[in-house]
């Protein structure tokens, strides 16, 4: 009954410890501990399918002789229970630093070694006891010389069906032979050793795709940057060349005629074009210095209806202008980690669009709400709406449907967005106007205005 009860705590202390090297320090104390199955040292050997070998991963247990009276004499005194044996493990920097790593590294035999009573027991899925290992033929010089053992066990590891690695345990310093009850008892947990080393191995494989997978993302956001700058290029000489050389021809007939009196009115309206043409310049300038470039964000705890609030207050007098009523509907008062001047820029964008989709007139309704984990502003307006065909392609670069657009706006707002790790919804109508939402998450927000960044910048 004792031995299911050690069991099962166990095998709950391995289902908590996702790690492969913490699940292997739990193994290997497992099997070493005298309140288990007391084998004086323990190792773990896991194959490298890349270099064709089964390669030593840990090892538990004293380093000699003196080592062993030392250490079991400290263990009596200590008297640790076996969940205090296992939380030793956090006070460890790392495997490489246990005494036995330099013996652990050591341990490497190539799978074509078939000859090899561990390689034996690899392949064939079956626990081996050895008695007499520097007469036994399976075991080679190296690793007799290497362990210096006579008697030891080895339990092949088995995960989906197939060897991932084996486990050896002897008595090296306590000279105990190992009892047919002692193999017995530990070729039983075999199947639970092996199916806790897969799940760790599959686990940290999963941590290393994401990581990979989050690095090509990083590398396809760099190769579409520097293929729109060539697009852009050719683009900007043609948007910056027309302008320019209006520019040059109307200073050029304001210079001439500058001294004739008759030509004033001529003049000023020359001039409104110059001033008109330079800050569309501008504009352009600005989207493609958004577009391009990639500053880390400068996070604040910030309060989503202020800086909601202080947009509308801007626009306000410029909306009334064009017969453009703008109403708020400000129920969410959450603070979110944000860079203020990059979401006002957003909310700006898509206010000015909406705006420009409404050339007689209308009204824009802006709101905020918290939706599930995402905080949501929404911006509506009463225009002529998108068309189903061009909805997918308004956040692509370059793409407008304006005369005089840069086609960058949406791109730099869809960019802004997902650096704070959120995104964007549209939804529209032909002739009933169209909602445009920035969800930003509720995760990275605070309750109150102070604290620490709960997220680290890319």
């Amino acid at each position: 009954m004792n031995d299911l009860l050690l069991y099962l705590k166990i095998g709950k202390i391995l289902y908590t410890a996702l790690n492969l090297e913490r699940r292997a320090y739990i193994i290997l104390t497992w099997v070493t501990a005298g309140q288990a199955f007391g084998f004086s040292r323990a190792f773990l050997l896991l194959v490298n399918k890349e270099r064709g070998t089964l390669e030593g991963t840990m090892g538990i247990g004293p380093t000699s002789q003196e080592n062993a009276s030392q250490l079991w004499s400290q263990m009596s005194l200590e008297n640790k229970t076996l969940e205090e044996l296992l939380a030793d493990y956090d006070k460890i920097g790392s495997k490489e630093s246990m005494p036995l790593y330099p013996l652990v590294r050591q341990l490497n035999f190539p799978l074509t070694r078939k000859g090899e009573a561990i390689i034996q027991c690899l392949e064939k899925k079956e626990p081996l006891k050895i008695t007499n290992a520097y007469e036994d033929p399976r075991v080679s010089k190296e690793f007799v010389n290497l362990l210096r053992v006579n008697e030891f066990v080895c339990l092949p590891l088995v995960g989906q069906d197939k060897p991932i690695g084996v486990l050896l345990a002897d008595n090296l310093y306590t000279s105990r032979a190992i009892s047919e009850e002692d193999f017995k008892a530990l070729t039983v947990v075999d199947d639970v050793l092996g199916a806790a080393i897969e799940g760790a191995r599959v686990h940290q494989e999963l941590l290393e795709n994401q990581k990979k997978l989050r690095k090509m993302e990083e590398e396809h956001r760099r190769c579409y940057i520097l293929a729109s700058v060539g697009e852009m290029a050719g683009y900007l000489s043609h948007e910056i060349r027309n302008p320019l050389v209006a520019v040059g021809g109307l200073a050029r007939s304001i210079y001439e005629d500058i001294d004739k009196p008759e030509v004033r009115e001529k003049t000023k309206k020359r001039l409104q074009t110059i001033v008109k043409e330079t800050e569309r310049l501008e504009k352009l300038l600005q989207e493609t210095l958004d577009f391009v470039r990639q500053d880390k964000l400068t996070l604040q705890p910030e309060n989503i209806n202020k800086v909601t609030e202080e947009i509308c207050n801007l626009m306000e007098k410029e909306f009334e202008e064009r017969g453009i009523r703008l109403t708020r509907y400000l129920s969410c008062d959450s603070y979110l980690w944000i860079d203020r001047d990059r979401i006002k820029q957003v909310i700006s964008n898509l206010m000015h669009n909406a705006a420009e989709a409404m050339p007689q007139g209308g009204e824009i309704a802006i709101r905020t709400q918290t939706e599930r984990d995402f905080v949501k502003v929404e911006i509506i307006d009463s225009g002529g709406g998108i068309p189903p065909s061009i909805k997918e392609k308004i956040f692509g670069a370059f793409f407008t449907t304006k005369s005089q657009g840069s086609g960058l706006g949406l791109s730099v707002v869809k960019y802004i967005v997902e650096q704070h790790g959120g995104y964007v919804e549209v939804e529209s109508e032909e002739n009933k106007g169209t909602s445009v939402s920035v969800c930003l998450p509720l995760r990275h927000s605070d309750s109150t205005q102070g604290g620490a960044s709960p997220y680290e910048q890319k």
